[in-house]
């Protein structure tokens, strides 16, 4: 897969192409069928797949106030994207260019012109354009005129519930990993760099990784979890702790893991903490000993959990 930055560099794609666009924030399954839906269409009419997306939320810049936390960063996105086979990534800013360009100027200029587009696959929510005026209405209007194929793939549902990348992040809010899990389609997941913390668990024969935190990202309900927790491509079982450690008052949001049978330092390593179930609430204790008596049992519950 190839990754585009700029508009600039998109001129060096020059074979005919199927194109799906959006935020596709999350990659939950509902994308992950349009994406499927759009590689299935390419096969067949033998062009190459291009998703154009945005590094940023475009709600961030139409109104600042209302711009949602992210799933995945823009590194999640790139991977997710490569596992599933697309050809060309276009990942730009959204700017105030994306923000003022007109629908019917979008599809000439951008994805006629410059991307060759041969055939379009979008949700049946798709907007675009200056004040999101083109839908898939103008779409349908535009795929008559210029002559290219127009494929509107309906939501995915699990029981009553269309899967929505909104619909995620409240899930994490309030704490529903099951939830979120099974709408994404893979497990939730926080990468970060290992942090220096307070070595509060190592004194207890517990010891942690703190991992520095992207704020930007919609972060999970405060409290205890099982995780997986990979550290160069290997996976060791582990218990995560998300939020603010009442006990010892301190004020600022922390993820921290600690690893089963593993006591390696791994400082300043970018590791990744993937989210199974959620054990507890984040829970202010009287005192020091009635929190490592509850850790302990975390970890005997996690422990059950991987049969270890």
């Amino acid at each position: 897969m190839e990754v585009i930055y700029s508009l600039e560099e998109i001129d060096k794609i020059t074979d005919k192409t199927g194109v799906s666009l959006g935020s596709f924030d999350g990659l939950h399954k509902g994308h992950q069928t349009l994406i499927n839906t759009l590689k299935g269409k390419c096969v067949k009419e033998n062009l190459k797949s291009v998703i154009y997306t945005f590094s940023n939320h475009p709600r961030g810049i139409i109104n600042f106030k209302s711009s949602p936390k992210l799933i995945i960063n823009n590194n999640q996105k790139i991977g997710l994207l490569e596992k599933i086979g697309v050809d060309y990534l276009v990942l730009v800013k959204f700017d105030e260019f994306q923000k003022n360009i007109g629908a019917k100027e979008f599809v000439e200029k951008i994805l006629l012109e410059k991307l060759n587009m041969s055939c379009m696959v979008v949700g049946n929510d798709c907007r675009f354009g200056k004040n999101a005026e083109g839908d898939t209405s103008l779409l349908e209007k535009f795929s008559k005129k210029y002559g290219f194929a127009l494929n509107v793939v309906a939501p995915v549902m699990i029981g009553d519930e269309v899967i929505s990348s909104t619909s995620i992040r409240n899930q994490l809010s309030n704490g529903l990993i099951d939830k979120a899990n099974s709408f994404l389609g893979r497990k939730y997941s926080i990468a970060g760099k290992v942090i220096k913390g307070k070595q509060f668990g190592g004194k207890q024969g517990f010891p942690t990784a703190n991992i520095s935190i992207d704020f930007n990202l919609c972060l999970p309900k405060p409290g205890v979890y099982v995780t997986e927790t990979i550290i160069n491509n290997n996976r060791y079982s582990s218990i995560t702790n998300v939020g603010f450690n009442p006990t010892f008052n301190q004020k600022n949001y922390n993820i921290e893991t600690h690893i089963m049978n593993f006591n390696k330092k791994i400082y300043n390593e970018e590791i990744t903490i993937e989210f199974l179930c959620r054990i507890r609430d984040e829970i202010k204790f009287n005192n020091v000993d009635d929190l490592y008596r509850q850790v302990n049992k975390d970890i005997a519950f996690a422990k059950d959990y991987f049969n270890i």
